[in-house]
């Protein structure tokens, strides 16, 4: 019982500062404004550490290449503790990176689900949360709705682009955690 409690501590203690530093990463992807008190108070949390990294490390267009490294860090410092310091130093860098990859498809499809959720509730249009969720599932979205049609009012897209992300998360992250097994 007790050797299932820490890993649980460690990934409960994990997903505030991957769910932050993915903000971070995703935000300017998808042009979320500035203006936005989500996005306000993420770049308010994050900018005391991205400062000092961001006078080395370059952007490329939209995308923060201090994000991806933070965000790839964390997520592999917590595999480093729940593997518990063992196998080698590369073996942590490849499962972090598996946790990285879960970590985000599991977000965008947590987006998907809340976008599917929204178009059945209709909450309140330009609130901060359903405009960035919109912002990250309509691009998901609209591709599987180019091949797939709505039958009547039931639109399938959103739930095939959740088992798409399932079976791309399932089959990346396996992947790379046997790879950091194996080394």
């Amino acid at each position: 019982m007790g050797q299932n409690i820490l890993p649980l501590l460690i990934s409960f203690l994990f997903w505030i500062p991957l769910t932050i530093l993915f903000l971070r990463l995703a935000l300017p992807l998808v042009r979320a404004p500035f203006s936005d008190p989500v996005v306000g108070w993420v770049y308010e949390v994050t900018n005391p550490v991205f400062r000092p990294f961001e006078r080395f490390v370059p952007r490329y267009r939209n995308l923060s290449l201090t994000a991806v490294l933070l965000f790839w860090f964390t997520a592999t410092l917590e595999y480093t503790l729940l593997v518990w310091f063992s196998g080698s130093a590369f073996a942590w860098i490849v499962g972090g990176l598996a946790g990285a990859i879960g970590f985000a498809l599991g977000a965008l499809m947590v987006c998907v689900v809340l976008f599917a959720l929204f178009s059945l509730f209709q909450p309140r249009a330009g609130t901060s949360i359903v405009y960035l969720v919109e912002r990250f599932s309509v691009p998901l979205v609209r591709h599987v709705r180019r091949f797939i049609p709505t039958i009547g009012p039931i639109d399938l897209s959103p739930a095939i682009v959740v088992l798409a992300l399932m079976i791309v998360r399932l089959l990346l992250t396996d992947g790379l955690y046997r790879l950091a097994a194996a080394l």
